[in-house]
C-alpha cells in the first residue's frame, strides 16, 4: 500500500515556499518516490483523477483516458479519438478497471491489468460536441453524484477547402452520474471561448493551425467545489504562450452553461505556460500542479517538468519550483489527491510516465505507466 510507504518516510509539516517563486527551485527531495506503475502497461493513458467515496471496498475512485490498446478507439463513425475509463481500488495501489456490463447490467471489472479488456465510460459522439475527443477527466464527488467536467473536440469539414481540412472546435463539456460509470452530459459546452466559432483553429493533415488573436481551445478542466461555489481551473491557447491558465465559476447548477462566469482567460491569465492543471485544497491553501515547460536542456527532454503553485485563494498564484520523479523528463499530466492514512494528510501526485526508446534513445510520446509521488504534511 501506498500508505504504508509513506508512514515509513520522514515526516514534512510543510511545503516551504522560496523567495523569489523560481520555477528552476528543484523540489524533487522533499517527495517521496518508488518508480513503480500504479496502473499499467497500457498503449497511452494518462489524466488519473481520483476521489474518494464512502465505500468500505472501494473507497477510491479513477478516471483516466486515452488510448487503450492501439492509437485509437473503437468507437463512432467519422473518428476514433480519446475516451475516458474508469478504476477503482481499496488501497491507491491495487485498480480494477472497468470492463463492460455483465448480467443484469451489473458492472464488470478487470483485475488482471489487460487493457483489451477495458471499456470506456464516456467516450465520443458521433454528431455534435465531443465527436472525436472526450478526455481530460476531472471529477468530483458531492451529494451522492459524480461530477465532471471533460475535455471536448469536435472537427467540422470546412465546406469551402478541401476534405483535409477541418474546423477544430474545442472546449470545456460537463457531465454527472450516480455510479461514475453512466453518465449525463451537458448539450452545450459549460466553458467556451466567445470566439471559437469567429476565429477558428484548422487541423490540416493533422496540424493545428491558429490564427492571429486565436485566444480559444478551452480543455484540460481542474474542477472543485470549494466556498459554495463550482471552481474550474483550465488552460487555452494565447499568442506567445505554450498556454495560459483560465478559471471560471459556478455559484449554481453546474450543468447550467449559463450559470458559469469565466473570471480569467484572453489577455488577463491566471498562470503564464500552465498545462494541465491539477488543483487541491489543504486547509486554507490551494495547490496547484502542472507539467510546465520552459526548462533548460539539461534537466531532460523537452523542457517540461511537474511544477507547484501555492496560493491563499485559488486566484492569485506563486509559482514554487519544479520537481522530477524519475530524475529527468518522463513525466506528465499531474493530477493531485489529498486525503488521510492513519490520522495523517497525505498528498498524492499522480503522474503519466512514458518510456525512452532502445533504439533511437528517444522518448515515446505514448504515456504507457500511471505512477505516484507521495508526502506526509503533517
Amino acid at each position: 500500500m501506498l500508505g504504508l510507504l509513506v508512514l515509513g518516510a520522514p515526516c514534512a509539516a510543510q511545503i516551504a515556499a522560496p523567495a523569489s517563486g523560481d520555477r528552476l527551485r528543484d523540489l524533487t527531495g522533499e517527495w517521496q518516490f518508488d518508480h513503480k506503475a500504479v496502473l499499467g502497461p497500457f498503449h497511452n493513458l494518462y489524466n488519473p483523477r481520483i476521489v474518494q467515496v464512502a465505500d468500505a471496498a472501494y473507497p477510491f475512485r479513477m478516471w483516466f483516458f486515452g488510448y487503450a490498446v492501439k492509437d485509437s478507439n473503437p468507437w463512432g463513425k467519422r473518428f476514433l479519438g480519446d475516451a475516458i475509463f474508469h478504476a477503482r481500488s481499496h488501497d491507491l495501489r491495487r485498480w480494477e478497471v472497468y470492463a463492460g456490463s455483465g448480467v443484469d447490467d451489473k458492472p464488470l471489472w478487470d483485475t488482471t491489468g489487460d487493457p483489451k479488456l477495458w471499456v470506456p465510460v464516456v467516450s465520443g459522439l458521433d454528431t455534435g460536441f465531443e465527436d472525436a475527443i472526450a478526455g481530460d477527466p476531472s471529477v468530483v464527488w458531492r451529494d451522492g453524484w459524480y461530477t465532471m467536467a471533460f475535455s471536448s473536440v469536435w472537427f467540422e469539414s470546412h465546406a469551402e477547402t478541401t476534405p483535409q481540412h477541418m474546423w477544430v472546435i474545442a472546449c470545456i463539456m460537463g457531465a454527472q452520474s450516480r455510479d461514475g460509470i453512466h453518465w449525463q452530459r451537458t448539450k452545450q459546452p459549460l466553458l467556451i471561448w466567445d470566439k471559437e466559432y469567429q476565429v477558428r483553429m484548422d487541423a490540416a493533415g493533422g496540424i493545428f493551425k491558429t490564427p492571429d488573436g486565436y485566444m480559444g481551445s478551452y480543455q484540460r478542466p481542474s474542477l472543485m467545489y470549494d466556498q459554495g461555489r463550482w471552481k474550474l481551473w483550465f488552460d487555452y491557447m494565447h499568442p506567445g504562450m505554450f498556454v495560459a491558465g483560465g478559471y471560471a465559476e459556478n455559484r449554481g447548477d453546474f450543468m447550467d452553461p449559463k450559470q458559469w462566469r469565466i473570471l480569467n482567460s484572453d489577455d488577463n491569465p491566471q498562470l503564464r505556460d500552465w498545462p494541465n492543471a491539477s488543483v487541491v485544497k489543504i486547509g486554507a491553501r490551494y495547490l496547484n500542479f502542472s507539467d510546465a515547460p520552459g526548462y533548460p536542456g539539461e534537466m531532460g527532454g523537452d523542457g517540461r517538468q511537474i511544477t507547484m503553485a501555492e496560493s491563499s485563494d485559488g486566484l492569485a498564484w506563486k509559482v514554487l519550483g519544479h520537481i522530477r520523479p524519475e530524475g529527468r523528463e518522463s513525466s506528465h499530466v499531474p493530477e493531485a489527491f489529498v486525503t488521510k492514512v492513519r490520522g495523517h494528510t497525505m498528498l498524492y501526485v499522480f503522474y503519466a510516465w512514458k518510456p525512452e526508446t532502445v533504439s533511437d534513445a528517444k522518448w515515446d510520446f505514448r504515456y504507457k505507466e500511471i505512477r505516484c509521488m507521495w508526502r506526509r504534511l503533517d
